[in-house]
């Protein structure tokens, strides 16, 4: 009796948001071109994404969709029973390979475009004077006036390691394009094992194929942005091994570890200030039962972080100089004539469609509470994004920090307690999603 009616109630709210997320998805895409028209210095072009529509389906998809039917029909059952460090870790060569395939997909010249994008990182690389000048003078509007738009738009840290690669003799757009690839494969299991540890085994079995085909992949595997993802998916997975454990020492190491990552994430991207609420949440939920524990794994955590804030501000870089620098950019560029009223709701539904509608629907059904710090501190972070009125258009990059958190709600339309399993049918409608705007869309990511 109440079950079902619970049931009920779920799955007609489910179709209210269903219907109401189709009509806003109209509302933005007309909107949107109506935008254009009026003021093309908004540079959207595919309203809400950015870049170009273009109807492309050809051979070059075969590949990808091939790999996206063993990604639905023959993984998920195999990632049930292999040991689960395994799974985790095939899960996101999974993703990888998807990634690449739909991105080679236009020719194996369009893997590596967005590296060399004249917006991006690599333009720069051949004009920037040596590494400890360049930190220095990274909050000087001078220095980085005539840069590119990424690195104007970025801490130091991530051209610090492209400046140290071509010291070594790998300074190659494609060691450039393997960082992304390589922090695609990594986010899968950094995530899972969070999941693990937060909401148990099962939960976190659910959720592993669902992290293998997300439409994001389109973005998470040519952009360096994947790479930042990849670093704060592993320092969050630190955070959530030193809560969960019963050793002391451990404890200090794994959240020392924490800071460290997190705190580097901070001079990848400025972004990332806004995903620290998800590991602020997750330790806020230990606070009640374990408040010792908390005060050990945070102070090792702020240390972490105060050693590369401090280290990087000796060197001659101050954060907030920085952001401040970036926000002054900003403001003159694109993100003027960007009207927030409407990226509000534009930016609403790139996220449902870069999760694609397992995510979307899963969020609505997940009732699991430790899931729920998770999906709900990645969620926290976009919102705050969201008010910032500094994410205005091209969240289907700028977002991908949070978007694989929120995927463990996905895990809800697998769970036992619904009778039966739909896992299939989800992944193939995950995996049509990115099929189709790999085929659609001509991202400059």
């Amino acid at each position: 009796g109440r079950t079902r009616q619970t049931t009920r109630g779920i799955r007609l709210a489910g179709w209210f948001a269903a219907v109401s997320a189709v009509a806003l998805l109209l509302v933005v895409v007309i909107w949107g071109r109506r935008l254009e028209a009026r003021e093309p210095r908004i540079k959207i072009g595919a309203a809400p994404f950015v870049g170009q529509w273009d109807w492309r389906p050809s051979g070059g998809l075969l590949p990808a969709i091939v790999v996206g039917m063993v990604l639905v029909a023959v993984v998920p059952p195999r990632l049930r029973r292999w040991r689960f460090q395994v799974s985790a870790w095939a899960a996101g060569v999974g993703l990888s390979a998807f990634a690449f395939l739909l991105a080679a997909s236009d020719g194996l010249s369009a893997v590596l475009a967005p590296v060399v994008h004249p917006t991006e990182y690599w333009v720069n690389l051949s004009t920037l004077p040596p590494a400890g000048e360049m930190v220095r003078s990274f909050s000087s509007y001078d220095f980085l006036v005539d840069r590119s738009v990424h690195l104007k738009g970025h801490p130091p840290g991530f051209i610090l390691i492209l400046k140290a690669l071509a010291s070594v003799g790998l300074g190659r757009p494609w060691v450039a394009g393997a960082l992304s690839f390589l922090g695609a494969a990594f986010v899968v299991p950094a995530v899972a094992l969070t999941v693990r540890a937060l909401a148990g085994e099962a939960v976190a079995r659910r959720t592993l194929p669902f992290l293998s085909c997300a439409p994001f992949v389109l973005w998470l595997g040519t952009s360096a942005d994947a790479f930042y993802t990849a670093v704060c998916a592993w320092g969050i997975a630190a955070l959530a091994f030193a809560l969960t454990s019963d050793h002391r020492s451990r404890r200090i190491v794994l959240g020392f570890v924490s800071g460290l990552l997190l705190g580097g994430g901070l001079f990848l991207s400025y972004g990332v200030a806004t995903l620290l609420s998800l590991p602020l949440v997750i330790a806020l939920s230990f606070v009640r039962r374990q408040f010792k524990v908390v005060l050990e794994v945070g102070a090792s955590a702020t240390f972490g972080a105060a050693l590369v804030t401090l280290g990087f501000a000796r060197a001659g870089f101050w954060w907030f100089d920085g952001l401040s620098l970036t926000r002054e950019f900003y403001w003159v560029g694109s993100a003027y004539f960007r009207t927030w009223t409407y990226f509000m709701f534009a930016n609403v539904v790139v996220l449902m469609i870069a999760v694609g509608p397992a995510v979307s629907v899963g969020v609505w059904r997940l009732r699991h509470r430790a899931t729920w710090v998770l999906v709900g501190g990645a969620l926290l972070g976009i919102a705050v994004a969201e008010v910032s009125q500094y994410s205005k258009g091209e969240v289907e990059r700028i977002w991908l920090l949070a978007m694989p958190w929120l995927v463990p709600a996905a895990s809800s339309l697998s769970s036992p307690i619904e009778g039966r399993d739909r896992t299939r049918l989800w992944l193939a409608a995950q995996v049509t999603i990115a099929v189709v705007l790999q085929a659609w869309l001509r991202s400059k990511w």
